[in-house]
């Protein structure tokens, strides 16, 4: 695995884009059946949210995951923003 620096990851030979592999990651399922992005603690998901552009796939993935333990993601991720 290599990083370019047109933001993109070079993953068994092919070059994909950094944040639709993060994305993809959030949604799948780790070894305990549970997705990664229920896992993760906010912290570590207001710094992945930040770091991404608004109106991305990661973004999208952390708001509705904040909407689903009933927070408002403005205000769960700008409490946990460092």
């Amino acid at each position: 695995m290599k990083t370019t620096k047109n933001n993109t990851i070079q993953i068994a030979g092919h070059e994909r884009p950094i944040a639709g592999v993060t994305a993809e990651w959030l949604d799948s399922r780790g070894r305990n059946g549970r997705r990664h992005v229920e896992v993760l603690g906010w912290k570590r998901l207001a710094a992945l949210y930040y770091a991404n552009k608004p109106g991305s796939a990661v973004r999208k993935s952390i708001e509705r995951e904040a909407r689903r333990c009933g927070y408002t993601p403005r205000v769960i991720l700008a409490i946990n923003a460092e």
